[in-house]
């Protein structure tokens, strides 16, 4: 077997004939287990006025019975096995995975094709699910955290855009929810065109292949659903926004905007400009300069979320209310920073080779590997995207950095929210 089939920075695909697409990753060398993921166009943007909040409560019964076992049986069923199955939902699709060892590959795929194509929705499990829906609701509106995250996104997108909402709904929206509507929902959203199944497996492609065709045919029907519209996203000056929630002892600082694309030919740039703004790294300028230099802030980060339609970044902070303010002109200052000045080549380097470190820890583990695979299919990257990525990394200069930070770190119209003990 050669190094392309055996190497997990490469992965291999193929479209089926019904428009469902496999995609065949390598697990790390030693490894015992593998991942299967099958990603549908089913992301709360999709969600129907009136409904909304649908999409999540959808993808959250995925895993709570499917096919002929009940939560409890397929809860049993995956213990027996090794396994495990979940969901994760955002604005454009959701992801539902399962994860065991490679000796279960057969029941564990069967599974998650059970969890795709015939989740039972029981009354009780829909039940808990909305209840569970509720309470984040609440948390939504009562925890700082949660709330400046909410009304940052209201503040960048416009109304009608699938990035402004975070897909819990309203209270009243999640009561119209039943089972007639999960089913409709289902049957018009879990669709093979425009889907994606990727497996992290020693197993071959022509293994993969016949699975997908033999396991994931059984779909209500074929078609995706057509894509949100794209409302333009206002540019400009913002004036700041003030959430007052008392009983809270810290002030959570949200400034940002609208980004790039992850398939964007100028991600790789935006993402070293990101790292050096405020990264996973401790050297990252808003972590020393706001957090070490002056103490203002319990934490102080950044965070790029490119998607497929678009994306939106935001540089975050928590601090005390007294010094809330200088903390919004700190990270202002260091976000208009990236989009004027070139960076030092030092600084750079330090950055770019951290970064590029990361990789070799990323495919320690099978899930690790396989969320880059995910990141892969589902953005139409090269199949050796990854192989590739020290090498595209070290051609980013210092111009291209700070072009892209003004496309997509833009201090220019961006949005500032703060929530809990804003002083007055």
């Amino acid at each position: 077997m050669g190094t392309e089939r055996t190497d997990p920075l490469r992965v291999e695909r193929e479209e089926l004939p019904n428009g469902l697409t496999v995609v065949r990753q390598p697990p790390p060398a030693g490894a015992s287990t593998f991942s299967a993921t099958f990603v549908a166009p089913s992301g709360w943007s999709y969600d129907r006025a009136g409904l909304e909040g649908l999409a999540r409560v959808t993808s959250d019964l995925l895993p709570s019975g499917a096919g002929k076992r009940s939560r409890v049986e397929l809860a049993r069923f995956l213990d027996s096995r090794g396994g495990s199955l979940g969901s994760h939902a955002d604005p454009e699709s959701v992801d539902v995975s399962v994860h065991g060892p490679s000796t279960e590959w057969e029941p564990l795929i069967r599974v998650l094709a059970d969890a795709v194509l015939r989740p039972r929705f029981d009354p009780e499990d829909i039940a808990r699910v909305k209840r569970q829906m509720h309470e984040r609701q609440l948390r939504e509106l009562s925890q700082p955290g949660e709330r400046v995250e909410r009304e940052f996104l209201r503040e960048v997108f416009p109304v009608g855009h699938p990035y402004r909402l975070t897909g819990l709904g309203t209270s009243s929206a999640l009561r119209r929810i039943g089972r007639p509507e999960l089913r409709g929902f289902h049957s018009s959203h879990y669709v093979p065109e425009g889907a994606f199944l990727v497996v992290t497996t020693p197993r071959p492609l022509a293994d993969v292949r016949r699975a997908g065709r033999r396991l994931f045919d059984d779909f209500a029907q074929e078609k995706a659903p057509p894509t949100p519209a794209l409302p333009s996203v206002p540019t400009g000056p913002r004036a700041a926004r003030s959430l007052a929630m008392e009983g809270n002892s810290q002030v959570e600082v949200r400034l940002g905007g609208a980004s790039l694309a992850r398939a964007d030919a100028r991600y790789p740039a935006l993402f070293l400009a990101n790292e050096i703004l405020g990264g996973r790294s401790m050297l990252c300028r808003l972590f020393q300069r706001v957090r070490e230099r002056h103490g203002l802030a319990y934490h102080a980060s950044s965070d790029v979320q490119p998607m497929r339609w678009g994306g939106y970044w935001h540089a975050q902070a928590g601090t005390g209310p007294e010094r809330a303010q200088k903390v919004v002109k700190l990270v202002r200052d260091e976000v208009r920073r990236m989009g004027e000045e070139l960076v030092r080549p030092s600084e750079l380097e330090l950055i770019r080779e951290s970064a590029i470190g990361e990789i070799p820890l990323e495919i320690e583990t099978t899930s690790g590997a396989h969320q880059l695979a995910l990141d892969v299919a589902y953005n139409a990257l090269p199949d050796t995207y990854y192989l590739d990525w020290p090498v595209t990394l070290r051609s980013v200069s210092a111009r291209a950095l700070r072009d892209a930070a003004q496309q997509g770190l833009s201090a220019e119209g961006a949005v500032t929210v703060l929530a809990g003990p804003v002083p007055r």
